[in-house]
């Protein structure tokens, strides 16, 4: 009784809600107004068109709640240009003990100028702002809730220029996009940059000069190799694509340190899960395309499902919407996976052992080696 008389009394703010986006209505459509002082561009203003078909959430008891909408502003249109594809605003809810994405950001600006594999593969920050009154902190502090602000969140809003999602693309073109994300991955790993949840909607790509390229997009839940700072509460990555020592038990509660190779993984089972689910850029329809349950299934049980399909890929029908050479290419790195998930266990090795550039080298260059990286390769434009 004493908590629904609490949460009866609660006002907007209480429940997380900011007052300071405002609803108006634009061409009979429901959106969003915001607009804030800066410092360097004095009034930005933004029009967030949050009832668009193209608005992106992600709902849920616990996490970061992301939205991704497009965006309008008179401000920003006037100091970078009109975008052909347009902005959208990212809003999330990130844990204030974790390096902000933007402070990530511009350390993966400074890595970009320096190497040539991160330049042009990175998402473009036009601009940001954070909000800085946590109200799940206030309440567990007015109730005395010992240690009030650990795992407590900030509101964060980040406006980019437009990417487009790597499932769009299909056969050398998806394998082309996805190896330009793994090389500016590869860089920004050595220099520090730990990407840590590689998924399909962090895979993104863009026109430039009649190309393709590839971004690697979304840092939010990335880590700084020097950071000696508390890393927060939230376990990193999104299960269907996590590693599989890391959807064991262990690396549940946290006891098996996130490496190079674990990203990597990832990456193999992005391919994989774009691949087997799309066909020419489209999703198929459900109960048409497999893997849906990993979406659902708990971490361990995922694990075990993932494992299993990884045992026994060599043994599937090729699907008739799949290329024979990217199926082929499938088969391949997730044989490879095998192989090497083998091998570790056979020579006993640690799950949290020390890698270095070398390991890092040799475990990317085992996939490169295969029969159908090559073939695939050869597809492709030399680069100029």
């Amino acid at each position: 009784m004493v908590l629904l008389h609490t949460l009866q009394r609660f006002e907007l703010h209480d429940w997380g809600r900011n007052k300071d986006f405002l609803p108006i209505e634009v061409e009979g459509k429901l959106c969003h107004e915001f607009k804030i002082k800066d410092e360097k561009l004095g009034e930005v203003d933004l029009l967030l068109h949050t009832s668009h078909d193209e608005r992106v959430t992600h709902y849920g008891l616990q996490g970061r709640a992301t939205n991704v909408v497009p965006v309008t502003s008179e401000a920003l249109t006037k100091k970078y240009g009109k975008f052909e594809d347009g902005m959208v605003a990212k809003i999330f809810w990130g844990e204030a003990s974790r390096t902000s994405e933007p402070e990530i950001l511009k350390k993966v600006e400074e890595i970009a100028k320096r190497h040539a594999t991160v330049q042009d593969h990175i998402p473009e920050l036009l601009w940001h702002h954070t909000f800085t009154n946590p109200a799940a902190a206030a309440i567990r502090e007015a109730l005395g809730v010992p240690e009030p602000t650990t795992g407590s969140r900030v509101l964060y809003i980040l406006v980019f220029r437009k990417l487009l999602p790597i499932t769009q693309l299909h056969g050398k073109e998806l394998f082309d996009v996805w190896r330009q994300c793994i090389s500016c991955h590869l860089t920004l790993w050595k220099e520090g940059v730990h990407h840590r949840d590689v998924s399909p909607g962090n895979l993104m790509w863009y026109w430039k000069d009649g190309k393709q390229i590839g971004v690697l997009n979304d840092y939010d839940l990335s880590s700084l190799a020097d950071d000696s700072g508390p890393r927060g509460n939230e376990r990193t990555g999104t299960v269907p694509f996590l590693a599989l020592d890391l959807l064991t038990e262990e690396g549940q509660r946290g006891e098996v340190k996130h490496l190079y190779r674990h990203d990597l993984e990832s990456f193999m089972w992005c391919i994989a899960w774009i691949s087997l689910r799309y066909k020419n850029g489209d999703l198929l329809p459900r109960g048409l395309r497999p893997l849906d349950e990993w979406a659902t299934l708990g971490a361990t049980t995922c694990g075990r499902d993932k494992l299993y399909f990884q045992g026994r890929m060599k043994k599937l029908p090729v699907p008739s919407y799949i290329d024979s050479s990217l199926w082929a290419f499938l088969v391949d790195c997730l044989g490879m996976l095998n192989r090497h998930t083998f091998n570790r266990w056979a020579a006993d090795t640690p799950t949290n052992c020390k890698e270095s550039d070398s390991d890092i080298d040799a475990f990317l260059q085992s996939f490169k080696n295969t029969e159908s990286w090559a073939e695939l390769s050869k597809l492709l434009p030399e680069p100029s």
